[in-house]
Parts: structure tokens; sequence; C-alpha cells
């Protein structure tokens, strides 16, 4: 039996992946667009008929429709620290920035976690972006912050694509570590006007509100971690003793 929940949230990603409207596959799933929402957002039960003709609109395995997505986990993994939100409040205040996130990047994929939006970007947790279309990428790909106080007059990103596809002239991304040193993603900010960020304060600002996040994520994920070594070990102690 499948998580009708996790089958909704799936849904909802492989369509905004594919760039498609509710409106579009309500219309090719012949139901209404107000039907089509209530589905996607798990109010309504999903038969495997109708989830198999869903994964054939969007081109994507049945299987990846069903099963539970492990970034989700680490989406609500962020949302259960409660210092996030007064973490990205601060981050706009003190740099004027409009819009403020801390994101899940992997190699293939970037996902909001928590967000702070006053300039309508439009981002909720749990959406995605595609990981191309991201200067996190390049973070993720080495390791080090990008920091862009006005687009226009910057030699490196001012001919990027990504700050023309989004809209923004400042930007400002740190690097989010897990405590044993992998990548887990970013706390990145932007505006569609230029502000000053290079200045030592905010650079130091964020680096402790990301080593902060960092600390924390380890901390709530360590009770997890320790019950799935207990039912490991639990499988390896009745193998051993059945054999």
């Amino acid at each position: 039996m499948y998580d009708i929940n996790v089958v909704a949230a799936n849904i909802r990603k492989a369509r905004i992946h594919r760039g498609y409207s509710q409106d579009y596959l309500a219309y090719r799933l012949r139901i209404s667009q107000n039907a089509y929402s209530k589905l996607e957002c798990g109010y309504t039960k999903i038969d495997l008929e109708r989830v198999m003709s869903i994964a054939d609109l969007l081109e994507v395995d049945l299987v990846a429709l069903l099963k539970r997505d492990d970034i989700l986990e680490d989406v609500a993994l962020v949302n259960s620290i409660e210092m996030v939100p007064t973490i990205l409040d601060v981050v706009c205040r003190v740099t004027g920035l409009g819009f403020a996130a801390v994101a899940r990047v992997t190699d293939d994929r970037w996902i909001a976690c928590s967000v702070r939006d006053e300039i309508k970007f439009g981002l909720l947790p749990g959406d995605e972006l595609r990981i191309e279309t991201t200067i996190c990428n390049e973070i993720r790909q080495n390791g080090k912050a990008v920091i862009i106080d006005h687009v226009d007059n910057d030699e490196i990103f001012r001919n990027h694509p990504v700050p023309a596809m989004y809209g923004f002239q400042s930007y400002i991304s740190i690097p989010i570590l897990r405590q044993d040193g992998a990548f887990f993603g970013t706390l990145c900010a932007i505006d569609p006007q230029p502000h000053k960020l290079r200045d030592t304060a905010t650079v130091e600002m964020f680096k402790l509100f990301s080593e902060l996040i960092s600390f924390h994520l380890n901390i709530v994920s360590y009770p997890r971690v320790k019950a799935e070594k207990k039912i490991a070990d639990k499988k390896i102690a009745t193998a051993i003793i059945t054999s």
C-alpha cells in the first residue's frame, strides 16, 4: 500500500519539474482544476490507475511517484529546526534582500527547505528549481561561497544566464556542510536591486548562520540515525542467530 501524501508530493514535484501547470494536468486528466489541486495536496484518494495515467503524462517512472523521497525528509528536517525562520528573517532585515532560503542541493536537484519571500519570488518549501539553472549548483561543485553586490557591474556574473533568468541584481550563497563535512546545501538570498554584501560583517553573519544550521541538522537527525542503526543491528543479529 502506497502513502497518498508521498504520491501527491511526488506528483507536484514532477509537474513543476516538467514546467506544467495544474490546469494543463487537469485538462489532460479530464477533471476540474479544483479536483486536480485536491489530488496534488493529498486531500483525495488516488487509485493506481490514475497514478499510472499521471506518470505517463509527466513522463516519469511509476515507481518514482510511489516511493518516498528522501530529500523531502531533509526538507522536513530543516523545518524542524525552530531557529531557521528567525535566521531567514534576520538575513532579510540586515541585508535588505527580499528573498532568503535554506536549500538542499544535490548533483541533480535544488529544493527549497525553508523560505522567506518578500519579493513574491514564488517558491515554497518543497518547491524545486532545475539544478542547472542555479548558481548553487556551482557552489556544490567547488564548495565556495558566491557573493554579488551588483550583477551588472560584476565581471564574472554580468553575462551569466542565471541572474537574467530570475531577475536578481544582488546575490549571496554560503555552503551548508554536514558535521562530517559532506555538502548539504546552501543558505542563499537574492534581491532585484543591488545591495552591498561583501562587507566582513555580512559575510561572517552568513557563515555563522550556516554553521548553526549545520550544528542543528546534526542534532535533529541523530535520533533518526540512531533508530535506523538499531533496526539494522537487530536484523544483523537475527540473521546471525538463524543462520
